[in-house]
């Protein structure tokens, strides 16, 4: 696990993931709040629990291809 941290002096590949996922995360779910009429309270749940499930997907995939 130490490689998704910090790999050859430098951030890890499982680090640049996380933080391109969130970005575009943040940037999706801000055009779809300005596009769409909902209530901010279920948009948030439902955002969370999206990013909660593609963190762990991440993750997963991370921790599988270093076995």
């Amino acid at each position: 696990m130490n490689d998704f941290l910090w790999s050859s002096g430098h951030l890890g590949w499982g680090t640049f993931a996380l933080a391109v996922f969130t970005g575009l995360w943040w940037l999706l779910s801000d055009l779809y709040w300005r596009l769409q009429g909902v209530r901010i309270g279920r948009l948030l749940v439902t955002l969370t629990a999206g990013w909660v499930i593609g963190v762990g997907l991440i993750l997963l995939g991370f921790y599988i291809g270093s076995r």
